[in-house]
């Protein structure tokens, strides 16, 4: 069942139901009350297999010039870069910031907090 959104122009809040099926039912704004709420182009992904991101990997060349340079700063502006905003996982996050001062990891070394 999918997940529709809707816009209240009387708040300016962007509100998600999961509703079964496309149906005519009304819903109101849960932050003002306004029963009159537009829907709205909803943007989806797909994944993609291992393969692809594998093949994309590949082809990225500013991050094969990277490699190359062995150059941990590089390596950290790509994770970023590609993570297209999304947040870096906490416990991978010491990792990039070590990365991005310049400092490779070391053969053995924990994250701080793990044992």
């Amino acid at each position: 069942m999918p997940i529709y959104e809707f816009w209240c122009s009387s708040c300016a809040q962007k509100v998600s139901i999961f509703q079964q099926g496309v149906s005519t039912v009304s819903h109101s704004c849960p932050k003002c009350g306004n029963s009159k709420l537009e829907r709205t182009f909803s943007p989806f992904s797909i994944r993609k297999t291992d393969k692809k991101v594998c093949e994309e990997i590949r082809s990225d060349s500013q991050f094969e010039r990277a490699l190359k340079r062995n150059d941990p700063r590089a390596l950290a502006e790509w994770v970023t870069r590609t993570s297209r905003g999304d947040k870096i996982p906490p416990e991978c996050e010491e990792t990039i910031g070590k990365l991005a001062k310049g400092e490779l990891p070391t053969k053995g070394s924990k994250p701080s907090g793990s044992e």
